[in-house]
């Protein structure tokens, strides 16, 4: 194979596919990225065989062929050159990158090891707006899982139907719901358990003005997010996902309305004391209050709309900034009932996201 490329364009394909591509050096092939030249242009990929990133490349191709380049070390090589435009062609198991003043040859991996990209051509929605997918990922993944011992928990659950396109996920000791109710097309009702890993990785792939569609295989085992150029698939987890609306409180009694911001930073600076911090409501104030025996103790008192009787109530610090920053208004609304039942985090205004909280017994 022999093409000819601007560095730029090489640097942001090769990029884009750093999410799909092992670090574990368990299988060699794993780490690589392979390179197909067709006319006009290039097909790059890569596969860790839980996900598999394509993507395309404008080039000048003189001669079309496959190859497999070692993808950390082509990627560092390409950062650094300074030449603008560059020219790629292998010779036996060796490929050769050069430029006006720099020269290197690399060796291929075998071409035939590396796996063969999924069919996942089943379309079930379509023009999903990138930015609206993004900004649902990124609210909902803070509340999932880390432990692989539970992979249901690790993953998002993805809900097509009704007309929207709803997120949740759980730790067990939170509950972020999120939809993204407007502006594309569902074709197939169902439901998905996605890692959530992979989905932030596409969200870090796709630019915010794209649309995308989404794909199933023939046995609902993987999914394809495809859109800006790129084909994102993902290996679903298999397993039931907790029945999540028994956690949903049907009301709560009492209504904190406070400064997104300003709880922020009372959290952040309270968790400085411990881990644990402590809600004591009364009247218009809020106190966020903790205490440990290393360290000493600490409380900021805040202005609010409370509607309740005086109470206490503690939750972990780490969780509470999770929620709150998950919230786009400029002010929240913290639902309470008692002190050993759920905490709920919304926004002020109407909006599509929910966050559950379980309390930590004091």
């Amino acid at each position: 194979m022999r093409f000819n490329a601007l560095r730029d364009d090489l640097v942001k394909a090769v990029q884009t596919l750093q999410y799909s591509v092992s670090t574990r050096g368990m299988m060699p092939i794993l780490s690589g990225l392979k390179i197909t030249s067709v006319p006009g242009s290039l097909v790059l990929n890569s596969n860790d065989l839980e996900s598999s990133t394509t993507t395309t490349c404008a080039a000048q191709v003189e001669e079309e062929g496959t190859c497999v380049v070692n993808h950390k070390l082509f990627m560092e090589i390409l950062r650094d050159m300074r030449d603008e435009k560059l020219s790629f062609y292998t010779v036996g198991n060796e490929a050769v990158l050069e430029g006006s003043s720099a020269f290197f040859k690399l060796f291929t991996l075998p071409a035939d090891e590396f796996p063969a990209t999924p069919e996942v051509d089943y379309e079930v929605a379509r023009g999903i707006e990138a930015s609206a997918l993004m900004k649902s990922v990124q609210r909902v993944a803070r509340a999932a899982s880390k432990d692989e011992k539970r992979p249901t928990l690790t993953g998002i659950l993805v809900e097509l139907g009704a007309g929207r396109i709803k997120m949740v996920s759980t730790d067990s000791y939170r509950l972020a719901i999120d939809a993204i109710s407007d502006g594309f097309e569902i074709l197939e009702e169902d439901a998905y358990i996605i890692p959530s890993n992979a989905l932030l990785n596409f969200t870090r792939i796709i630019g915010g003005e794209e649309k995308v569609s989404l794909y199933r295989n023939d046995n609902k085992g993987q999914v394809r997010l495809s859109g800006g150029g790129v084909d994102y698939t993902i290996r679903l987890i298999e397993g039931k996902f907790p029945k999540y609306e028994q956690f949903i409180p049907e009301g709560v009694e009492k209504r904190v309305i406070v400064g997104k911001e300003e709880m922020v930073g009372a959290v952040k600076r309270i968790s400085l004391v411990n881990a644990v911090v402590r809600f004591s409501i009364e009247g218009e104030e809020l106190t966020v209050m903790g205490e440990s025996r290393e360290v000493g103790e600490g409380k900021e008192t805040l202005k609010v709309d409370y509607n309740g009787e005086p109470m206490v109530i503690a939750f972990n610090s780490k969780f509470v900034e999770d929620g709150l920053i998950s919230v786009e208004d400029e002010e929240v609304m913290i639902g309470v009932t008692e002190p050993l039942k759920p905490g709920v985090i919304k926004g002020k205004e109407k909006d599509d996201f929910t966050y559950i909280i379980m309390p930590v017994r004091i």
